[in-house]
């Protein structure tokens, strides 16, 4: 067809378009910047084609464009717009009132203004879909009662609700351990409320996010005596753990011996189908040192929308200070992917009561105190899934204040403590991104953003952060890095040679850590590199960590190396 157009136009260089037509019409069509110019006579064509959808769009209904080619190469178009039609009124007709106001409807804009079709369009698709989440996914709307005169239109809406639909109970196809009220609350379609077909396009996500279930099929709906049923194919995911990993590290007395650490870690998930989750956490990172940590996680407390977490901390630092902190974390997630909670923490630090403090001219730089701080929480969470996932950002905000009550302690002298505010405001705030970021089929690029800070007019060192080991810098001894300001970053790119099993090379590096103490200071930008390997199998994960790092207190070498066996079981 082009040939016919155009016979013997393909050998020339350049088409040229000309308008022809009132002053008026072609100052309207200036406004589109059409090219009027170009190697690619199709272009000039299909701009056109354009121009009359939006002249339409723009209310000029009865447009005339006439087309002539005046050579090989020269098309002269000549315009007559027409007169622009205007609306004179849309009546709401039998739209409910409390609906027209969630739409764009205003009686303003479809009286004595430009008829501008898309603007109807977006009104009736509102109508709509504010209705399918409401209740009634039958609903339909149309323009009624439809006058044009004049170069104006008049009409009215036409708007059929269908039968109203409620949630009926969810199906499961496959029997699985589950509370079907549980999930239900979780989904956020509980027997009896109003359908809404945005609450069901969600479900895949929302089971995405639990690591112990997964759905095979894309969920199904019936409709049935004013009742939706959902029918969901369910599969349990083995993602309760049982681990420990075994650790390598040079001894710290500098005999050349190795020194043996460990960890171990259980995690369960949905005991008694309720959505709960159980873990214990013990860590021996060096002589003497250990840490315990124990957690509880109430989904929908009591069938509300709040989620409940509670969680036990024991950190023993030699036998220099033994902290311990309970902190109840209340959270509600308000959309899809944004949660907001508040929490409370009450910690608890004790000095032994040793003679080594007994010859101190000034106050040492560790006490005994009392800390109890509120805060609030704010979480965004948009990983592809829970359990290794592989697109996606989390984010996540803290921040909380309280007071410190200093305790006297009877191996330091009482005349050191005058110098001493006993009681005092303390303030601290935390931030975290991980992200995710598929390259290709194989290889994603793992990275993330930590940084917190913690202030008070007297700091001490059973205050501050503990960084350092496989859960921040790698490349260090666990807990060894003290801050009482930090961030630093992990860029990880992983080559995935099956479905969860992947090569990896890492670089972690500290962009400030440091902490200012009344008798000592710090400031230090360590950083570490490594690689490994984690492997997937039916008997579980296996993994291998090799690690170097660099700081002020340790010199990067092969003699200071890091190297961790894993093994995670899942069941």
């Amino acid at each position: 067809m082009v040939l016919l157009l155009f016979p013997g136009g393909l050998l020339a260089q350049d088409f040229f378009m000309e308008f022809d037509g009132s002053v008026a019409d072609l100052q309207k069509i200036d406004d589109y910047h059409l090219k009027q110019q170009t190697g690619d006579s199709l272009l000039l064509l299909s701009q056109l084609e354009l121009l009359q959808q939006h002249l339409e769009q723009e209310g000029y209904l009865q447009s005339d464009m006439d087309l002539q080619w005046m050579d090989r190469n020269h098309l002269k178009v000549k315009v007559d717009l027409k007169n622009r039609y205007q609306w004179l009124t849309l009546d709401p007709g039998n739209v409910d009132p409390g609906l027209l106001q969630k739409s764009v409807y205003k009686e303003k804009l479809f009286k004595d203004q430009p008829f501008r079709y898309t603007e109807v369009q977006t009104l009736m698709e509102q109508l709509v879909s504010r209705s399918i989440d409401s209740g009634y996914p039958f609903a339909s709307v149309k323009l009624d009662c439809v006058q044009v005169r004049a170069q104006t239109v008049r009409a009215k809406i036409n708007y059929r609700s269908g039968p109203y639909i409620t949630f009926d109970s969810i199906v499961l196809i496959n029997p699985v351990k589950i509370n079907p009220r549980f999930l239900q609350a979780y989904l956020r379609i509980p027997l009896g409320t109003a359908f809404s077909e945005s609450m069901v396009a969600q479900i895949p996500s929302r089971i995405n996010q639990l690591p112990y279930l997964k759905l095979t099929e894309v969920p199904q709906l019936t409709f049935q005596n004013d009742q939706a049923s959902t029918y969901l194919a369910l599969e349990l995911v083995r993602s309760n753990q049982i681990n420990g990993i075994i650790g390598f590290l040079p001894n710290s007395k500098g005999d050349g011996q190795l020194l043996l650490t460990g960890q171990m870690n259980l995690l369960l998930h949905n005991p008694f189908g309720s959505g709960r989750r159980l873990n214990f956490f013990w860590e021996s990172f060096k002589p003497e040192s250990q840490q315990l940590d124990i957690g509880f996680y109430q989904p929908m407390l009591l069938k509300s929308p709040i989620d409940l977490d509670m969680r036990f901390n024991l950190f023993k630092e030699d036998s220099t200070f033994i902290n311990r902190l309970f902190q109840l974390t209340m959270e509600y997630a308000y959309s899809r992917h944004h949660y907001f909670g508040i929490n409370t923490k009450i910690k608890a630090s004790r000095l032994p009561a040793s003679d080594l403090f007994l010859d101190f001219e000034n106050f040492p730089d560790l006490s005994d105190f009392n800390l109890n701080q509120y805060g609030v929480h704010y979480r965004f969470d948009k990983l592809d899934q829970y359990l290794n996932p592989k697109s996606g950002v989390k984010v996540e905000l803290s921040a909380a204040a309280g007071t410190k009550k200093i305790r006297r302690n009877s191996a330091i002298s009482d005349s050191l403590y005058s110098e001493l505010d006993l009681e005092s405001s303390q303030y601290a705030w935390e931030m975290s991104v991980d992200g995710y970021w598929p390259i290709s089929k194989h290889w994603i690029l793992a990275g993330g953003w930590y940084a917190a800070a913690v202030y008070n007019e007297r700091l001490f060192f059973n205050d501050l952060y503990r960084l350092g080991g496989l859960k921040s810098i790698r490349g260090f001894s666990e807990n060894t890095l003290f801050a009482d300001n930090y961030a630093y970053s992990k860029l990880e790119p992983r080559f995935f040679f099956d479905t969860n099993s992947y090569l990896f090379a890492f670089y972690d590096q500290a962009w400030w850590l440091r902490y200012t103490l009344e008798n000592n200071q710090l400031k230090d930008v360590p950083w570490g590199v490594g690689a490994g390997i984690s492997l997937t199998t039916k008997a579980g994960i296996f993994s291998f960590i090799w690690a170097l790092g660099n700081s002020k207190s340790q010199e990067f070498g092969f003699n200071q190396s890091k190297i961790h066996f894993g093994y995670i079981s899942r069941f």
